[in-house]
């Protein structure tokens, strides 16, 4: 009973949308990572994971799910979070980090609008839920009116 209905084409859609390429942005990396070190797959386990979780965290959204909308939003704060850390690692003259626009694009521009959307989607407030009840009917419409105790009706 934590969905609440949304209108096709909305924010969501979007928040689905966008989720969808950063999936196929993550497990395009993963396969390519495996590849360089030596077919180790132990390299695909964490991309494959973050792609379980944005989809079930998207496909939640989607459904008016409110956890799915925390879901995401608390994944890609981590995802931020995530980059600056490498961005101010790769200050120090020991550590190798280049910046370049797809690393920008799926660790920064990505998330950064999906945590925007996905603000917005939880500023909404909750529409009060709607019971769908039959029309009233008299329960007596169909009983036979009692005689009287003179024994008219």
């Amino acid at each position: 009973m934590n969905a609440v209905p949304r209108p096709r084409g909305g924010v969501a859609d979007v928040v689905y949308v966008l989720c969808l390429l950063e999936v196929a942005f993550l497990l395009l990396a993963g396969v390519g990572e495996v590849l360089i070190m030596g077919f180790n797959p132990a390299y695909l386990g964490l991309p494959v994971v973050k792609a379980v979780l944005l989809l079930v965290f998207a496909t939640g959204t989607v459904g008016g799910r409110r956890w799915a909308v925390i879901g995401l939003l608390v994944l890609h704060c981590i995802t931020v979070v995530g980059f600056t850390i490498q961005f101010w690692a790769g200050v120090l003259p020991w550590v190798d980090y280049t910046v370049n626009l797809v690393g920008l694009l799926t660790n920064l521009a990505l998330p950064v609008g999906v945590i925007v959307a996905c603000a917005g989607l939880l500023r909404r407030p909750r529409p009060a839920p709607t019971l769908m009840l039959p029309p009233a009917q008299d329960p007596f419409a169909t009983v036979a009116p009692l005689a009287t105790v003179d024994g008219a009706r």
